[in-house]
């Protein structure tokens, strides 16, 4: 595992720029790329079930409408959720986060799993059940913005490494704060937030912190944030990234 490329390459909610995000047929793409990491979003249906969903609300990705916890699994999966991306997806449904680990386990080397949203602290217990009886725990990140997620999946999972995701320059400082305090964490930041803060990147550096940026999509962004200290890095473009990644080395 050790001797992997750097920087990790990760696919954003799947293949995202080939296939509807956050479904099967996405993470199916980022596979066949040979990408080694894969990164998708985590909500639950009004029965508490996890599923792959990045928005609060089902209009953007999905014919169906209003808030997806407020829906019974059932009905999520009745709808279509691939048409709006192309029609040769329209069969797509959205997946468990049973589902997406099921498909993964044995072909990918890491899973990063982002946490947007839950009913009740105990969706995240559930969340954490799954991946272990997946046998997934040593592979998975699990990573969010809100600091009571975090929490909460430190004491119910200390095994499972985390990132701490500052969505901007107002939680940066606290993000990297409780990274350094919570041994093996990671730091996620968009790449404009990277490059327009070295300083927090050489603090990350000196106090031991992977940084993993997103959402870079351009060799020439790749350039950059690798050579201020990035070691992972969330990406759409797959394909651009790997091949950028080999000419680099």
């Amino acid at each position: 595992m050790n001797s992997r490329p750097k920087p990790e390459i990760i696919a954003h909610r799947g293949f995202s720029a080939k296939a509807p995000e956050n479904t099967l047929a996405a993470l199916e793409a980022a596979l066949a790329t040979g990408v080694e990491s894969v990164e998708f979003d985590l909500h639950t249906a009004a029965c508490g079930t996890p599923v792959l969903f990045h928005d609060s609300m089902l209009g953007r990705t999905t014919n169906g409408v209003g808030p997806l916890r407020r829906r019974p699994l059932a009905h999520l999966k009745a709808l279509d959720a691939g048409s709006w991306f192309g029609t040769e997806f329209s069969c797509e449904r959205i997946p468990t986060q049973d589902e997406a680990l099921a498909n993964l386990k044995g072909r990918v080397f890491r899973v990063y799993q982002d946490i947007k949203g839950y009913r009740e602290i105990e969706d995240l217990d559930r969340m954490v059940s799954i991946t272990r009886e997946r046998e997934m725990a040593d592979s998975t990140v699990f990573t969010s913005s809100d600091w009571a997620i975090m929490d909460r999946l430190r004491r119910v999972a200390p095994e499972i490494k985390r990132s701490y995701l500052a969505e901007g320059l107002d939680t940066l400082k606290d993000a990297l704060d409780r990274a350094v305090l919570d041994e093996g964490a990671l730091l996620s930041l968009g790449f404009d937030v990277v490059l327009a803060n070295p300083s927090t990147m050489e603090e990350a550096m000196r106090e031991g912190v992977e940084v993993m940026t997103w959402t870079v999509n351009e060799s020439a962004v790749a350039t950059e944030v690798a050579g201020v200290g990035v070691s992972r890095i969330v990406t759409d473009e797959v394909e651009e990234l790997l091949a950028w990644r080999v000419g680099r080395s």
